[in-house]
């Protein structure tokens, strides 16, 4: 695993290109891996390896709807986005978002 400082400089690219979100996930899982590809170092996160997985919203939830619009989204299953990442990749990440929100302010 390459050391925290390759890591930043990795997640920092792959949120200036797009291949990562900046927002804050909708929901945030850990659990072992199946072998999927990490979103920040590219590397396969190991078989049974803990990850944790972001999932994004695709259309996120509009503030102020009616309980009635928020149950017809439910029942339209909306595309979510997952991304898998090591542990150590995944501080990086969350870093880097955080310092480019605060930037941004």
């Amino acid at each position: 695993m390459p050391d925290e400082a390759t890591l930043r400089d990795k997640a920092r690219e792959a949120i200036e290109s797009g291949r990562l979100p900046t927002a804050r996930p909708g929901r945030i899982l850990s659990a072992p891996s199946a072998g999927a590809a990490c979103a920040v170092c590219g590397v396969l996160v190991a078989r049974g390896e803990m990850q944790f997985e972001l999932e994004f919203p695709d259309n996120p939830s509009p503030k102020g709807k009616s309980l009635l619009h928020m149950l017809g989204r439910l029942r339209a299953n909306p595309k979510v986005s997952r991304y898998h990442l090591h542990i150590p990749c995944f501080t990086a990440w969350e870093l880097e978002r955080l310092k480019g929100t605060a930037r941004r302010r």
